[in-house]
Parts: C-alpha cells; sequence; structure tokens
C-alpha cells in the first residue's frame, strides 16, 4: 500500500503510551498529528491539552479493562475525530494494565472503522510483573485481531545495560525511551547523508501474518555492526524462535565512523545470522548517533512467542472460545450509559 505521510497519527494510551507518544512528538517523524487517551488526567502533564482525552470515572474505585472500556464509551466520539482522516494509526500502549490492555484493542478497531490502517504498538510487561501477564496476552490477542499489525516490544530485553540497582521508576523510564529510539529510527524523515527507511517498507513488514517483534542493541566494539545486529537476534531470540521470521527491518543508528562496508556487511549477514536464508531485509542508517552504535531490528512472521502463555484459556481453547466479544462492564448505577453514535 502507498500511504500519505499528511494522514499518520499516533495515539498514546495509558502512562506507557503516553509516555512514549509524547517523547515521539518531538522528534521529526513521518507522523503528523498525535493524540493522548488515559483514565488519568495527571499522564497529560507533558502534553498538550487540546491533544488528549480523559476518560472519567464519576466514582472512585480500582480499575479493571473491562471497566475503563465501559467508562470510555462516553469518550467514543472524541476518540473517533482523533483517527478520522487519518490513513495510518498507530496506537501505542503498555499491556498489562486497566487502561492500556482495556483500549488498545477498542481504538485500533475504532481507527479500523474510521477507514484506517491501524499498527499497535504493545509494550509488554517485565518479567517480574506476573499480575500483569494475563491481562497483557488477552489485550494483545485482541489487539492482533483489530490492527492490520502489532509490534510487540518486550521490556525485558531492553534493560540489557541497565544497573542493578535501578529504581522501579528507572526501568520504566529507560525501557520506554529505547522503545522511542526504536521506533523513531524507523520513522525518521529523510535526511541528508543518511538512509531512511520509509512508511511503506515499515508497514510492508510489520502488516505480515504472525507476529512481529522488536528487538535492540548497542555495541562500541570495532565490529560493532555484526557485533549490535547479533544482539539484537539474541533479543529476539529470547521471545520466539528466530529462525521463524520472514521480514525484517534493520536501523542503525551511530556516527559517520560506521562504514558502508561495515553496513553492508551486517545487514548481507542478518539472514544466516538468524537462521532464515530467505529472509526480506528492509535497512535504514542514521548518523545523528553517537560511535556507540544501536541497532533496532523489527522482525516478523512469528507463529508463536512467549506471549502465548500469558493467556492460557485461550491457548487451551484455541479457536473453541464460546463468547470472544471484548467485555466491557460499567460500576453499578451506571448501566444507562449509551455508547457514542
Amino acid at each position: 500500500m502507498t500511504v500519505n505521510n499528511r494522514n499518520v497519527t499516533a495515539i498514546g494510551i495509558g502512562s506507557a503510551g503516553i509516555k512514549i507518544v509524547s517523547l515521539l512528538s518531538r522528534r521529526s517523524l513521518l507522523i503528523d498529528r498525535y493524540a493522548y487517551v488515559s483514565c488519568d488526567e495527571g499522564d497529560f502533564s507533558t502534553v498538550d491539552p487540546k491533544d488528549t482525552i480523559l476518560v472519567e470515572s464519576p466514582i472512585d474505585q480500582k480499575l479493571s479493562p473491562a471497566l475503563v472500556r465501559g467508562l470510555a464509551l462516553n469518550s467514543a466520539k472524541g476518540i473517533q475525530a482523533a483517527v478520522s482522516g487519518s490513513e495510518v494509526v498507530f496506537v501505542v500502549a503498555g499491556l498489562g494494565g486497566a487502561t492500556g490492555s482495556g483500549l488498545a484493542p477498542v481504538v485500533a478497531s475504532m481507527a479500523e472503522q474510521c477507514g484506517a490502517t491501524a499498527v499497535g504498538v504493545a509494550v509488554m510487561p517485565f518479567e517480574f510483573e506476573k499480575k500483569m501477564k494475563f491481562y497483557a496476552g488477552v489485550s494483545l490477542r485482541r489487539l492482533r485481531a483489530a490492527a492490520k499489525g502489532v509490534v510487540v516490544v518486550d521490556n525485558d530485553t531492553l534493560l540489557r545495560s541497565s544497573p542493578e540497582d535501578s529504581t522501579l521508576a528507572n526501568l520504566y523510564d529507560t525501557a520506554n525511551k529505547a522503545v522511542v529510539k526504536a521506533l523513531a529510527s524507523m520513522l525518521s524523515k529523510p535526511a541528508e547523508g543518511s538512509k531512511s527507511l520509509g512508511m511503506n517498507k515499515l508497514l510492508g513488514t510489520v502488516i505480515q501474518e504472525g507476529y512481529s517483534l522488536l528487538g535492540v542493541s548497542s555495541s562500541g566494539a570495532d565490529d560493532k555492526a555484526e557485533d549490535a545486529i547479533a544482539g539484537a537476534v539474541v533479543s529476539l531470540g529470547k521471545l520466539a524462535e528466530a529462525r521463524e521470521a520472514g521480514h525484517a527491518v534493520v536501523s542503525l543508528n551511530a556516527d559517520e565512523s560506521l562504514s558502508a562496508q561495515e553496513v553492508g556487511l551486517a545487514v548481507g549477514r542478518l539472514g544466516s545470522i538468524m537462521d532464515s536464508e530467505g529472509l526480506d531485509v528492509e535497512y535504514a542508517v542514521d548518523y545523528s548517533g553517537s560511535a556507540q552504535l544501536q541497532v533496532s531490528l523489527l522482525a516478523s512472521g512469528f507463529r508463536s512467542t512467549k506471549y502465548d502463555d500469558y493467556d492460557p484459556l485461550a491457548k487451551v481453547l484455541g479457536n473453541r472460545v464460546l463468547d470472544d466479544e471484548m467485555d466491557t462492564a460499567l460500576p453499578g448505577g451506571l448501566e444507562l450509559l449509551q455508547s457514542c453514535d
């Protein structure tokens, strides 16, 4: 498909999604509009108020994904307005919490209904966040069904260089910034001296059967290009069988010490490193970085991942699920709220 770059929207949902999209909005990217959806007004502190959609709760109680979807019925018109006229909508959310898990599939579905190509960016919880796994697994399955394609990001694979004494806030901040840097490298506008990817090549990789996974790695070694790409492949190998990938986009961010020969050797060997000789590879190079090379590797076509275990009911029942509609709940006394037409 061919995309008019004047019609690309990014929507951040929940705390993590809003932080990521807010940081992306400060870059020169192939994105034209930004919007933010949350149940917590405090999430909007760093963004333009005119771009925000607050899902309000009239009572103070613990939220669940189903409850958030029920409360969001009154915000449907605002969400539809945010995606209206878009050719592509990136729906960015951290899965596992109530807001991101509840609304990411809904917003993607709304975007598709408005005629846009919805692409989810799903940030999965840390391994130690065991209570979030079920919500994350259910939401990921539903997001994949609602959107044309989903880029799955694993928080744990982003933190190889984090100090062991990092606080939880620092871990989240580091992971979010790594996601931003990786996405920005693939969505950057053409710049002199660099090789950009372009929206169509990115979508051509993401909109494939199976999972799309994002891995990152960096290196300052003498053979940094090959070393960093190997590291990115290793990070994907923790999530799925690398050999299952059929398409890949690799973005290299460094300074001008990165030679064309290094780029060619590393990109040319990606298929053999992943044990997938038929791998279809696109690449981008950005020389605005440092001597420390960062590689962002987006690969698609994975038939299964570790996330399949996050939603055990779906894994057991498969296609025999009796009622797989998106559940929506409301607090007692609010059942008369109507969906926006």
